[in-house]
């Protein structure tokens, strides 16, 4: 592929997930022969992207649904899509998620979208005249502490998380509101894992290596350039690691996530942990 291949759309995609000038962008295509994802790793190591996001998207409408048991103890995140915003926007289109959530609810034993029965869907499009698809939903559960959502205004975003607890029992208000600005956190921050140390090895040795080749001019000694690229790499985590990343409503930034998870256990004599969590954009992997 040569230059006068790039097309300005893929230029402009670029700039939009990196935050780089239109002509670097541009440039990383051609060196990548059109490839988005080398094309960031490229700006990145030259040090002049600013985000390290899949690009993968998925062109789709439609909208996210959660349900939290009475309890707090069991939850769905459930995404349902449709060709346009128009039909997403339809009472019986919202009627329907709920519809889906429910059928959810009374089968523990399934896992996919591929369970749903899709006449309820294809009825539905008849009526309105295009596609309608139950996308994924995730369910989680837990026998101590709580499962919370958050679904953010216009139901195109929604966040399902799951804080473990030592102590049994109903949820306390520090719990409940700890699961509330949890989700929050979330849904505002993205964060790729819970803790750095769910981060595969591969992922770290690739950052530590594009931090050693931002600093490849300064000709520092090799064990300079080791303590930096690990300096470099709590960064990552500052970004893409839940519990790493300070909190959204602290405007210091001092805060961590960690430290409002054990506080809040402090307060309540337990011990929080944030188990698992899952993210849903319509529109987006």
């Amino acid at each position: 592929m040569t230059a006068t291949e790039i097309k300005a759309s893929e230029v402009q995609k670029l700039r939009q997930l990196t935050g780089a000038g239109l002509m670097d962008c541009k440039q990383a295509l051609v060196d990548t022969n059109g490839d988005t994802e080398k094309a960031i790793r490229i700006l990145r190591e030259k040090g002049i992207a600013k985000s390290s996001k899949r690009s993968d998207r998925v062109a789709a409408e439609g909208l996210v649904e959660a349900w939290i048991s009475a309890d707090e103890k069991d939850g769905i995140l459930f995404e349902l899509n449709s060709e346009t915003d128009f039909v997403a926007r339809n009472p019986e289109f919202a009627a329907l998620a709920k519809e889906y959530i429910g059928l959810i609810q009374k089968n523990a034993s399934w896992t996919s979208v591929e369970s749903l029965p899709i006449e309820k869907a294809t009825e539905l499009s008849g009526k309105v005249g295009e596609k309608i698809s139950p996308r994924r939903f995730v369910r989680y559960t837990t026998q101590s502490g709580l499962v919370a959502s958050y679904i953010h205004s216009g139901s195109k975003l929604g966040v399902l998380v799951q804080i473990d607890s030592n102590k049994t029992g109903a949820a306390s208000e520090g719990l409940k509101n700890l699961g509330r600005e949890v989700a929050l956190q979330i849904a505002g921050a993205n964060p790729s894992y819970v803790s750095s140390a769910e981060v595969p090895a591969d992922v770290i040795e690739r950052e530590k290596d594009i931090a050693k080749k931002q600093l490849a001019d300064q000709k520092k000694p090799p064990e300079i350039l080791e303590k930096i690229a690990t300096g470099k790499l709590n960064v990552f985590y500052e970004a893409n690691c839940l519990l790493d990343q300070p909190h959204v409503r602290d405007a210091s930034g001092k805060t961590k996530i960690k430290q409002l998870v054990e506080e809040t256990g402090k307060k309540d004599g337990a011990s929080y942990t944030v188990a698992r969590f899952v993210r849903f954009r319509v529109g987006a992997d």
